[in-house]
């Protein structure tokens, strides 16, 4: 699965980080445009006091599968600070594979639970439905698969993280942000520029992320009806054309006289 050396990377940076007292901020984005395709994008970074606590850091981040499933990776790259920035980037056809990019970059125990895109209406008047809650349980075993607390017998770092009694809420900074087409009908979010985003709550707590815009193309449905009026405007013309010429032979047959025999 894709997800599993993405999830190691998240859980050694967020136990270096934690026990380094620095912080790593982590995006997820997701971009609709108003025919319902769009992209979904992770994008994580690193200051330079991570780099410097853990330099193999670059050199242990593993993309091969990621790129194999499709995904478009930037870095990882240095930052003007000294730190490492990595994004990840995939293109959706429709709101049911953004909805499985979701499940695909997230997991059992990701911040991302039952998320869900939908689209209904026409294509001048759709109404697009973003749901799901954002959630972390269980420290840094939110970052880990199966496979991984297998093999470890639990997350790892998760010894020293406690031992150390430090918090992952203070260590890490997750957000989420969503760009959809239309005006802002409900959300749970905070909607900015037509961006709208949430943080991450890493202490259990969940955060329902219900929206519902409204997307009308104002200049397709007047192009539209511009078009039908226009040819209702040409029969119109069409037809009082023929009357005319009818018309007018009808008044020159009247006054051409009948030849004397």
């Amino acid at each position: 699965m894709t997800r599993t050396h993405l999830v190691r990377l998240l859980a050694a940076v967020a136990a270096t980080v934690i026990l380094s007292s620095c912080k790593v901020e982590s995006r997820i984005s997701l971009q609709v445009k108003p025919n319902g395709t769009g992209t979904i994008s992770v994008v994580a970074t690193a200051d330079k006091a991570i780099v410097d606590k853990a330099p193999d850091l670059k050199g242990d981040i593993r993309t091969d599968d990621l790129v194999a499933a499709g995904w478009k990776i930037t870095g990882p790259i240095e930052t003007k600070d000294g730190g490492l920035t990595i994004t990840m980037t995939h293109s959706f056809t429709g709101p049911a594979e953004a909805t499985a990019l979701f499940t695909q970059i997230n997991g059992a125990r990701g911040p991302l639970h039952d998320m869900m895109l939908s689209r209904t209406g026409k294509d001048t008047n759709s109404t697009f439905t973003l749901g799901g809650r954002l959630e972390v349980n269980g420290g840094l075993e939110a970052f880990a698969d199966d496979a991984t607390l297998t093999l470890l017998e639990g997350a790892p770092y998760a010894a020293e993280v406690a031992a150390a009694g430090l918090d992952l809420g203070d260590a890490i900074s997750i957000e989420f942000d969503a760009t959809l087409p239309g005006t802002v009908d409900a959300t749970t979010g905070q909607a900015v520029d037509g961006k709208i985003t949430w943080r991450v709550p890493t202490d259990g707590s969940p955060t329902d992320i219900a929206t519902t815009v409204t997307n009308v193309d104002v200049a397709s449905s007047i192009s539209r009806v511009a078009r039908v009026l226009l040819l209702g405007l040409l029969a119109i013309w069409v037809a009082g054309s023929i009357v005319l010429i009818l018309m007018v032979l009808n008044a020159r047959n009247k006054r051409t006289p009948t030849p004397r025999i």
